[in-house]
């Protein structure tokens, strides 16, 4: 039997070969998606750090320029004239000085977009001129706050108000009442309008806030996001960072947070944006890479089934017909209805078990004819010498008057003849063979006389109607009485019986000839083993039996042939029990006691003299 390799099926290395090719492809594509990601994310908090680092430089500028105008008025004439003289000017001066001091206010306050207002505090002249108005009074709220500031770059909240502010005297004697106070008032709506430059209201928010004089400047209306900024801020100043970006979580949203520490002012910017604002596009990407991955997959998987459909099940159907083929089922494939390759396929092996069906067919009717040539010649071949030498002793037993012996061995030879010449079925039963089989040695022991001993022990009764080939064991005892006992000058001796083995019935044929070796012997059972390669009109009698009980039982019955026990030759004849035949031998007697029977038997055999016979269940007359 050819031993089949065991590997991968056809379906499986499609799939494989698909995944090897696409896994890595795609693969490949994650890790660069991952990679591009990784880069822009670098490069957005590079763009976002540049950003910031340009509108607090430009805002710091802004407010230097601002604290240099400051300076610049303080040395301004009509101020210092207006400031000192108090009410010792008269009024028309002091009412000129006082225009041109709003002038100069006036270009003040229109040389910056974040300066909302620009004030001068006259405490002598208890007045507060404006850049198109003037007060009789002083706001104190203002004043009190402004009044001791000598830093132009510090912002300093008032109310609601910025201001950056310087007062002169710039000295240390704050016990000392200033001269005048010059306060610039910044404008919080115009610097958060700059702030849109940085983030858009739809994305994000910025904020300028100096967390230690707890003032902000920005669009944002959360208060919340505010408190949560002035606590993130203050836990990065404690850690002295200067700037930097990071992810946070505001209010159950995650915001990419950047901040840059003005160093000249003491503030802050910051600025928050929505991650899904700036990484949205970029997750959806890679979203719709792992999608392409799955629908991928799944494109692959049902391709594969596609091909499973069209090309591995059906093939595989072919396979399994094939594989029946080669265990002797020639059965038909059931075609599909359809209109490719395969349908071909199908046909062609429908045609080809139909002819082997034929083929086989008529081998078998061929073989099966054969054999019953031989069977029929097997029946109609009557040795010479056999029926001369029945018909010369039944002669000289009707002359001996011994009338008996001679009417049994016409009623003999009547039922030999009767079972030759009749035309019967290929098989019969166990009973009618053995029964025809020992018709034959009774004549063999009338015809030997006191020269032959016989035991004939039959199978059980159980088999007596187990259906064998015909003439299957008659041919064998011939053969032992022509070939072994014939030719004996001593006494010879003859033993039929039978034994059950795994299943198998084994009627044995043993007798005591010296004529062959144990080198004839292996001749003979070669023979056997390749009878099957022979033609059947040319074998013999053995080679016939052992045929055609191998057609009906299988390889594993047939003939065997060895050393007898009586130091002859022993043949088996090895037939297969059906189911019915082998639950009626579990009720006989053990294997053991039948072994044990046989050495009684061959011990009883070794004790008597040459010239005795062996103890038998049935002694013939002659014998």
């Amino acid at each position: 039997m050819v031993r089949r390799r065991k590997g991968l099926s056809i379906f499986v290395k499609l799939v494989l070969s698909f995944l090897a090719v696409l896994i890595p492809f795609y693969t490949m594509t994650l890790f660069l998606n991952q990679k591009g990601a990784e880069v822009i994310d670098e490069e957005i908090m590079k763009s976002i750090k540049s950003r910031d680092e340009f509108y607090s430089q430009s805002f710091e500028q802004e407010l230097k320029r601002i604290s240099q105008l400051i300076y610049e008025f303080v040395v301004d004439i009509d101020l210092m004239e207006l400031a000192i003289s108090g009410d010792d000017i008269d009024y028309y001066d002091r009412t000129e000085k006082g225009l041109a001091l709003q002038k100069r206010l006036s270009w003040v306050k229109s040389s910056s977009t974040i300066i909302e207002e620009v004030k001068v505090f006259l405490p002598l002249l208890d007045r507060t001129f404006y850049t198109f108005d003037f007060d009789s009074a002083i706001p104190q709220d203002e004043y009190a706050a402004l009044s001791k500031n000598l830093d132009t770059m510090r912002i300093v909240e008032v109310g609601d108000k910025l201001f950056m502010s310087l007062r002169y005297p710039m000295n240390t004697a704050f016990d000392r009442t200033p001269v005048f106070i010059i306060a610039i008032q910044l404008s919080k709506s115009a610097i958060a309008d700059s702030l849109r430059n940085l983030v858009s209201p739809d994305q994000g928010d910025a904020a300028i806030l100096n967390p230690d004089e707890d003032w902000i400047i920005s669009r944002g209306e959360n208060a919340k996001i505010v408190e949560q900024m002035r606590t993130f801020l203050r836990e990065r100043g404690d850690q002295n960072a200067v700037s930097g970006a990071e992810s946070i979580e505001l209010e159950g949203t995650k915001y990419i947070v950047s901040f840059k520490k003005i160093a000249d002012l003491e503030t802050t910017l910051l600025v928050y944006v929505s991650e899904e604002k700036i990484f949205g596009a970029l997750q959806s990407y890679r979203t719709w890479t792992w999608v392409l991955l799955v629908v991928s997959i799944v494109i692959i998987f049902f391709f594969a089934f596609s091909l499973y459909r069209i090309i591995h099940y059906p093939l595989r159907k072919l396979v399994f017909a094939f594989r029946k083929v080669e265990e002797g089922r020639l059965q038909p494939l059931e075609t599909d209805r359809r209109n490719d390759e395969f349908s071909y396929l199908y046909e062609r092996f429908n045609h080809m078990v139909s002819r082997l069906n034929v083929l086989i067919h008529e081998v078998y009717e061929k073989e099966l004819r054969n054999q019953r040539s031989e069977l029929k010649r097997l029946q109609s071949q009557i040795n010479p010498h056999f029926l001369y030498n029945c018909f010369f002793i039944l002669n000289w037993l009707i002359r001996g008057s011994d009338s008996e012996k001679a009417s049994r061995l016409a009623i003999y030879l009547g039922d030999y003849f009767r079972f030759i010449t009749r035309n019967a079925d290929d098989q019969i039963t166990l009973e009618t063979e053995m029964r025809h089989a020992k018709t034959y040695v009774d004549i063999q022991a009338v015809c030997y006389g006191h020269k032959i001993d016989v035991e004939y022990d039959p199978p059980d009764e159980s088999l007596s109607q187990m259906f064998v080939p015909r003439l299957i064991v008659q041919p064998i005892v011939e053969n032992a009485f022509k070939y072994a006992i014939g030719s004996l000058v001593t006494r010879g001796e003859l033993w039929v019986h039978s034994r059950t083995e795994k299943g198998h019935l084994d009627i044995l044929v043993e007798d005591n000839g010296e004529g062959t070796s144990d080198e004839q012997i292996s001749e003979i059972n070669s023979r056997l083993a390749s009878a099957a390669g022979t033609d059947m009109m040319e074998t013999t009698g053995l080679i016939n039996v052992h045929r055609r009980i191998q057609l009906m039982y299988g390889t594993e019955c047939g003939l065997a042939v060895s050393r007898s026990q009586l130091g002859g030759l022993c043949v088996r004849i090895r037939l297969q029990l059906g189911e019915e035949e082998e639950t009626e031998k579990k009720k006989e007697e053990p294997q053991e006691k039948l072994q044990e029977k046989l050495q009684e038997k061959l011990q009883e055999k070794l004790a008597q003299p040459n010239n005795q016979c062996l103890t038998v269940k049935q002694t013939f007359d002659g014998g």
